[in-house]
């Protein structure tokens, strides 16, 4: 198991939640505020409020206040480091900021339309975390690449995917929040999107369809995203996930 540098985007992002963090705790535990009220996505059946409009944006700043709050905090903000670190590595910056803003909104748009129905409340910074790393996964499918678990297990990236789907799955059955499920589902069918759209999008200077120009044979195309499809065979090294 190997762990990634502390990337420019995640060491921000984990600063900006431990901020929000602390100002919770301070405000909700000794100031008897309402901040986490006022950050995490609060939505009522059939009742669409002022507040749900920053709170699209503003819900992964918001962490339970409390002592189990501090401990889910500290293991989301790992698993965020491992994961979002090791994409914003391989494939750099202004993919997993893109990422991260597409799972933003992925999440929490989904969810405010449900718990108008529904109800309930969104919080936490997970779902960039289930989005970001469903979107690596759905890249490296798309580059026809194995893949392994912790370096250990190997697995194709449908059987990764799957996998990733439990996860929300059985929060669900263990808190029965039909918001986060639906939050964790919309996260990670956005990052999918995401890299599909990238995918069909034609390179700078490629010829259009209706372009009559032909191509010159100078060489292989390049993928503008710093991509290159490897056919992955049984000889080939596999892919870790983290």
């Amino acid at each position: 198991m190997r762990f990634p540098p502390l990337t420019p985007t995640v060491r921000a992002l984990l600063v900006v939640f431990l901020v929000a963090f602390v100002a919770q705790l301070v405000s909700d535990v000794w100031l008897d505020g309402r901040l986490f009220e006022l950050l995490s996505l609060a939505v009522y059946p059939g009742e669409l409020r002022l507040p749900n409009l920053w709170q699209l944006v503003t819900y992964p700043l918001a962490q339970i206040p409390g002592p189990q709050g501090v401990s889910n905090f500290l293991f989301g903000a790992f698993f965020f480091y491992w994961i979002v670190a090791g994409l914003e590595q391989q494939y750099g910056p202004r993919w997993t900021r893109r990422v991260l803003l597409v799972t933003l909104l992925g999440a929490s748009v989904p969810s405010l339309a449900a718990g108008l129905m529904l109800g309930g409340r969104l919080d936490g910074f997970s779902f960039l975390t289930f989005g970001a790393l469903a979107a690596g996964i759905w890249t490296m499918r798309t580059l026809q690449q194995r893949m392994s678990l912790f370096g250990q297990w190997e697995m194709t990236p449908n059987q990764a995917l799957w996998l990733l789907v439990a996860f929300p799955a059985l929060g669900f059955l263990a808190s029965k929040n039909a918001l986060h499920l639906v939050g964790d589902l919309g996260a990670m069918g956005a990052g999918i999107l995401f890299v599909e759209m990238l995918a069909r999008r034609p390179p700078p200077g490629a010829p259009r369809k209706d372009d009559k120009r032909t191509r010159t044979a100078s060489g292989p195309r390049k993928n503008p995203h710093g991509l290159r499809a490897i056919r992955g065979g049984k000889d080939d090294d596999p892919r870790s996930l983290n």
